[in-house]
């Protein structure tokens, strides 16, 4: 020990020290020791994630070496994450002044230029670092980035030419100068820059679509329609290229090849389903009233059953065109492929029974009004069909409580009124003369104008022989309403004829004969009857 401390003096004497500055350097040797020691033992904490172990050491390394610039930059990240930001600035702007060649703790320094929002002084930072590195493109990256934050759009695109010329074209780089243009509202160089990443990367189908939109916002629809035809060749299944070019051929007044454009949509495996189906919807309500819509829905109907063929969608729309139609067998065909994809349908049902009410299969009618009403008990479409339809097979036991429950579920007047008007008929059928005229009179509440009704109720008064002038007033409404109805002219000389009035009942009598087509055994009973009454007979 004597030895090495007996050399290591010679060594100073030979080196030239000071006599009196031996003492000093003796003196500073204990506290580099504990400052290095305390400078390793925070980055053990750090590594170890201990940001409070971290701080605690390498504040102990400044204190045995206060221009430790390596811990005043260790210190700066550690007091960053636990929100102490104005120590941490401190800390490094010290590092920096320190050892201003340290790379690192410029990035850092700028950092907190750029989070703080000191974009003068980032500027002026990285200004000088792209001197000191000017074949470190990051660096210029960056200050690029500045220039933008500053809209110093000049300068922004100054250094983009630089950082080209020495990485080369880039896509990154066109994409800023792109918006630098976009910002600057020169769409003139957007466009070309544009066309630019579309020459680079002819596959990249997003700058065809940003081209195509900066034509159709400046009303340039001929352009941008070119645009997307030019997209579809690059990849004709684009998912939205068919919506984007039936919005621009619809723009631009061509119908048809927007339609076409439609069916390309519904067609294109890449599209989902509901954005299909929304378009879909968009057009149809937009052009109902056009001559061909009913073609078209059915071009679409079969285009979603070509490609869906496992969802109820096309099925639904292509069993509506036959419905309209009246091709009643070929939608009952469809609408039954409906519920055998999804027997909870509502239109499904619903059109499958008015199919076969109109191909008069009053038992299949019945039966699935019935069966639907398990899914929809409180729908009186189905208490309407199952009752109707009852009755028709002369089953009023079962048609009469459908028809009943049916109304409760009614939510307008004309509903009501049809449910009862039908319902006052079977009563009167069944011999319950009193509830078919209180439903008749349900039903006139509702429906003053309901002319069958009208007739109907007068007839049955005019049998009776009740409340005639209430049964007059009936009658006289009905053939005003329809003055060439046989039927109601009969029933209006009837109601005539009871109350006395025969010569006006004989002239009414005369018109429906007239008016019939064949003849009829109750209506020559009547005029029979007239004319006895006139001594004509």
């Amino acid at each position: 020990m004597k030895k090495s401390l007996f050399i290591l003096v010679l060594c100073i004497i030979a080196t030239g020290v000071a006599a009196q500055d031996l003492g000093s350097l003796f003196q500073d040797l204990p506290d580099k020791k504990k400052n290095a020691t305390y400078f390793s033992d925070g980055l053990q904490c750090k590594y170890r994630e201990d940001t409070e172990g971290a701080i605690r050491n390498f504040e102990q390394a400044l204190r045995y070496g206060p221009n430790d610039h390596a811990s005043m930059f260790e210190l700066s990240e550690q007091y960053s994450n636990v929100g102490r930001i104005e120590e941490a600035f401190n800390m490094i702007q010290k590092a920096a002044q320190l050892d201003p060649e340290n790379k690192w703790y410029q990035i850092r320094l700028g950092l907190f230029y750029q989070n703080l929002e000191l974009y003068d002084d980032f500027i002026k930072l990285y200004e000088s670092l792209t001197k000191k590195y000017p074949d470190d493109p990051e660096m210029l990256s960056e200050l690029i980035e500045a220039y933008l934050m500053t809209e110093n759009y000049g300068k922004a695109l100054e250094k983009m030419d630089l950082l080209e010329q020495q990485i080369g074209e880039n896509e990154f780089i066109t994409e800023q100068r792109l918006n630098v243009y976009k910002r600057q509202g020169n769409n003139k160089k957007v466009i070309s820059e544009l066309e630019k990443l579309i020459e680079q990367s002819p596959e990249n189908l997003r700058y065809y679509s940003m081209l195509a939109q900066l034509y159709a916002e400046n009303g340039k629809t001929k352009e941008a329609i070119k645009t997307y035809e030019r997209m579809k060749e690059v990849n004709p299944e684009h998912p939205y290229i068919n919506i984007s070019l039936l919005e621009l051929y619809e723009m631009n007044g061509e119908n048809d090849k927007a339609f076409n454009e439609l069916l390309g949509a519904i067609r294109n495996k890449n599209l989902d389903l509901t954005t299909k189906a929304n378009t879909y919807d968009y057009w149809m309500n937009k052009y109902q009233s056009a001559a061909n819509a009913n073609e078209q829905a059915r071009q679409c109907g079969q285009a979603f059953i070509e490609t869906h063929p496992d969802n109820k969608l096309g099925y639904l729309i292509l069993g509506s065109y036959y419905l309209i139609e009246e091709n009643s067998i070929k939608s009952k065909e469809l609408y039954q492929k409906v519920l055998s994809i999804d027997s909870t349908d509502f239109y499904g049902w619903q059109n499958l029974v008015i199919s076969e009410s109109r191909l008069n299969e009053n038992e299949a009618v019945r039966d699935h009004a019935v069966a639907a009403l398990k899914y929809y008990p409180m729908q009186p479409v189905f208490y309407w069909y199952a009752g109707v339809a009852s009755a028709v097979l002369k089953d009023n036991e079962n048609a009469i409580p459908y028809l009943e429950k049916g109304r409760r579920y009614t939510t307008d007047k004309t509903q009501t009124a049809n449910f009862d008007a039908f319902l006052g008929d079977l009563y009167h059928e069944q011999g319950e003369e009193e509830k078919a005229f209180d439903a008749y009179e349900r039903t006139l509440r509702n429906d003053p104008d309901n002319v069958l009704v009208l007739n109907n109720y007068a007839y049955f008064l005019a049998v009776k022989g009740q409340d005639l002038d209430k049964a007059l007033e009936m009658s006289t409404k009905a053939i005003t309403a329809e003055p060439d109805n046989p039927t109601y002219l009969d029933t209006h000389a009837w109601v005539l004829y009871k109350k006395g009035n025969y010569k006006e009942a004989e002239k009414h009598m005369k018109r429906a004969l007239q008016l019939l087509k064949e003849p009829d055994a109750t209506y020559q009973e009547h005029y029979n009857a007239i004319l006895q009454k006139l001594g004509k007979n």
